[in-house]
């Protein structure tokens, strides 16, 4: 026994160190440690030589050059610059642009205004954190995946200002799915959250690694993106202000440095020469400090608050420097449906009967019949004792009329247990989908189709919605194989 209960301890004890093992490994791979406010003074203190030297030498030059900004020892500092940025422009981006952008322009059109009234491209100074208009600071870790950063940041400020809901999107699976670029650098992958959309962070985790595509849900999506202006080169100061004003947070590029990765106050006014290489989030703008506010993707051990919060991370930027505002681009998020107005008649389960009306045997609820089953008496009176089983008391319907599909009903919820002698098949609602098959829009449970709306697409994912909303798991039927009665259970 004592040797069974040593055994247990050291089997626990690894298994605890393994999970500490595997935590640390996920810590390395992030610039910034998760939970940790970093005190940028007290870090330099306890630098190894090396960053003493580089800080030195960075503060030199702004000395010489008569730069306004601070620097210190960032999280950033302790990996290269390579590592941190990625953004790699297409050789035939004006050709890009100009298409992007025509194709946007047609389905703008189709979109209802997205109404900002907090914000005036005419202000001296404005802040989407303020206007509750963007999320916070992401960490891309040790990967150039820069450009999928800054793609969700402008896609995560639209969703927030077009449906009023904070999102976490999933960077890892753009990175991995999106084949717009890896940990080695890439491009917008706006088209991605077209096409496919966006799984949670919670469901699609960020490792700082490429990894292999997941099947995933993927509930939120965008419906077109476009470029700031029509060339590749940097758009005018107002046309990004009103760009910020129209579509919330922007993704544009800009040259990063090593002064650039040391950055911890101030306006950043470096104006470096040399190719844009890093992608980041446009927030706000402040013309009396003449700059821009700027979400970077290297978490909270770097940048500063810039005036707002306890949340490091971001970046005064100088209007024109180092690039910044290059190939800005916004993109629209997919509205969120409004809640479908079920179509249902309410009854008085109590009351009904079964009545012969002329040649048929049908269900009536008072002076009004519900459902005609012709000769099928058996079938009408089995009808009625599932009904008063369950106590069903609204009959509902998409598509009326001649509707495509029917679900029963007991107050605001669905019919649930069981009833001897029924037929019913089961199939599970979180897997079941929509599916062309052969030209038939039906809804699926793997490969087995369930309901068949013909051409009716539209019904389908209306079905398909009542299906999850009600967690119905069930579909039963009264006289197969041309069922007379159809419905669904919990």
């Amino acid at each position: 026994m004592k040797r069974y209960r040593v055994l247990q301890v050291v089997v626990t004890a690894l298994l605890i160190f393994g999970m500490l093992q595997a935590v640390s490994a996920a810590q390395k791979v992030l610039i910034s440690p998760r939970n940790v406010v970093i005190n940028y003074q007290q870090r330099e203190l306890q630098a190894p030589p090396t960053i003493k030297a580089e800080l030195n030498t960075l503060r030199q030059q702004i000395k010489t050059k008569n730069l306004t900004f601070q620097v210190g020892y960032t999280a950033a500092m302790d990996f290269k610059l390579e590592q941190l940025t990625g953004l790699r422009t297409p050789s035939n981006l004006v050709n890009l642009v100009k298409a992007q952008n025509l194709k946007a322009a047609q389905i703008m059109k189709t979109l209802p205004a997205l109404r900002l009234p907090t914000c005036s491209s005419t202000a001296r100074a404005f802040d989407w954190r303020k206007a509750g208009g963007t999320t916070g600071v992401r960490d891309q870790g040790a990967c150039g995946s820069c450009w999928a950063f800054a793609t969700h940041g402008a896609f995560e400020g639209n969703y927030r200002l077009r449906n009023s809901s904070v999102i976490d999107s999933s960077e890892q699976d753009t990175l991995d799915c999106s084949g717009a670029g890896s940990c080695g650098g890439g491009w917008w992958a706006h088209q991605y959250l077209i096409d496919k959309g966006s799984s949670t962070e919670a469901a699609y985790p960020y490792t700082a690694v490429k990894g292999t595509c997941r099947n995933v849900s993927r509930p939120y999506q965008a419906v077109t993106w476009g470029y700031v202006g029509n060339s590749s080169s940097i758009p005018g100061i107002n046309a990004l202000k009103q760009a910020l004003c129209q579509h919330g947070p922007i993704a544009i590029a800009l040259r990063a440095t090593d002064l650039f990765k040391a950055y911890t106050g101030d306006v950043f006014n470096e104006f470096a020469s040399g190719k844009v290489n890093h992608g980041v989030t446009l927030i706000g703008w402040d013309d009396d400090k003449g700059a821009w506010l700027i979400k970077n993707s290297w978490g909270t051990g770097w940048g500063s608050t810039c005036g707002y919060g306890t949340e490091k991370g971001y970046m005064w930027i100088a209007y024109n420097c180092n690039k910044a505002g290059y190939a800005a681009s916004w993109v629209e998020a997919k509205p969120k449906p409004a809640p479908a107005k079920e179509d249902c008649i309410p009854f008085n389960p109590k009351t009904t009967t079964v009545k012969k009306v002329g040649n048929n045997w049908k269900i009536v609820d008072g002076s009004h019949w519900m459902f005609d089953f012709g000769t099928k008496k058996n079938e009408a009176d089995k009808t009625l004792a599932i009904i008063k089983y369950y106590n069903m008391n609204k009959s509902c319907f998409v598509g009326r009329p001649g509707p495509s599909f029917q679900y029963m009903l007991v107050g605001n919820g669905a019919p649930k247990g069981a009833m001897k002698g029924e037929d019913c098949v089961s199939f599970n609602p979180r897997t079941a989908q929509v599916k062309q098959i052969k030209g038939s829009w039906k809804i699926v449970d793997g490969s087995h189709w369930m309901f068949d709306f013909g051409s009716k697409k539209d019904e389908a994912y209306e079905s398909l919605k009542i299906i999850k909303k009600y967690g119905f798991a069930h579909s039963c039927f009264v006289g197969r194989p041309q069922a007379s009665f159809k419905y669904l259970l919990r």
